[in-house]
């Protein structure tokens, strides 16, 4: 592993280290991680890093040390998947695409009812704002990556606009989802113009305060969004 200069970056290592073994099967639930020594010697780091690494992935969900057993990698259950983190490393190690599905799934749950809460409650700033994202990702339709930068924008000023602080774990958790759903069904600019016009129905609802059309107009594009992650799924 790459050494860095701070404890504090050899820390954050360890952590992306060991969560990208946990999530991929590595270590299963209900095993034991390596014991300390073992990982100081593998990782090339010292008891302190391992041991804040450690607590890091308890605070995670991931793992939980106990007396005599050692530090045992938890069930997915009660792993913390609004984690950004948690959810690349999920999102790494899953080759059927399924968890994508069920990030979309669970967006198609969530953003309908905070784009109606946002017409609602938003101030004019947080319609300003709305209104510059759409605009970014119309002026940058051609180049993918600025598009995605306007698209993930877009997306977490409305889930923000709520008003509810709930949304904020929530917001970080979409980011992840619509920035590798957009990977896998925006690759060209041609299909970045074809997702504007959706994206803005959805703004010009927000903006005009109709929470109903709000709705129904973050449905449509979230729709959609899964039938271009189906079809692209389907081309792999």
């Amino acid at each position: 592993m790459k050494r860095a200069q701070s404890p504090r970056n050899l820390c954050a290592q360890v952590v992306h280290e060991l969560g990208n073994r946990i999530l991929a099967g590595d270590f299963e639930p209900g095993q034991p991680l390596p014991q300390e020594t073992t990982l100081c010697d593998q990782l090339g780091v010292s008891r302190t890093v391992v041991r804040e690494a450690i607590k890091s992935l308890s605070a995670k969900g991931l793992v939980q040390s106990r007396a005599k057993l050692g530090t045992l990698v938890q069930p997915a259950r009660g792993w913390n998947y609004l984690d950004p983190e948690v959810l690349q490393w999920q999102l790494q190690a899953d080759t059927s695409g399924r968890q994508l599905f069920h990030l979309t799934e669970f967006r198609r749950t969530i953003e309908p009812a905070a784009a109606a809460l946002a017409a609602e409650r938003a101030s004019d700033e947080e319609l300003q704002d709305i209104a510059d994202a759409c605009d970014d990702m119309r002026r940058n339709a051609d180049d993918v990556d600025a598009f995605l930068v306007a698209d993930l924008r877009f997306h977490t000023l409305i889930l923000h606009a709520t008003g509810n602080p709930f949304f904020a774990p929530v917001a970080n958790a979409i980011s992840v989802a619509l920035e590798s759903s957009l990977r896998v069904t925006n690759r060209q600019p041609a299909d970045n113009r074809t997702s504007v016009p959706v994206h803005q129905k959805v703004m010009k609802a927000i903006v005009a305060r109709k929470p109903n059309a709000a709705q129904a107009a973050m449905r449509a594009l979230l729709n959609d969004a899964a039938s271009r992650i189906d079809r692209a799924s389907k081309k792999t």
